[in-house]
């Protein structure tokens, strides 16, 4: 395919131009919706999600670390 005129040059750039743009919008779209995820909200993101399993974790291990001890003073006594 050759390009013969002005005419020609510009409707391969409007195409271009017209993909990219969908292109950059689409991912723009879809990459706000993503990062929404990861802002707090209230309770239904994954960031609150990860914020409730972080908590109970951490009340986790606070309990084991307590028994450990519990279970080491038991054989000292």
């Amino acid at each position: 395919m050759t390009i013969d005129n002005p005419a020609q040059v510009l409707t391969l750039l409007s195409i271009g131009t017209v993909i990219l743009g969908a292109l950059f919008w689409i991912i723009d779209s879809r990459l706000g919706k993503v990062m929404r995820e990861f802002q707090p909200n209230g309770g239904a993101s994954v960031r609150d999600a990860l914020d409730r399993i972080e908590r109970k974790v951490d009340a986790v291990e606070v309990k084991v670390a307590n028994h450990i001890d519990w279970h080491m003073n038991q054989k000292g006594a």
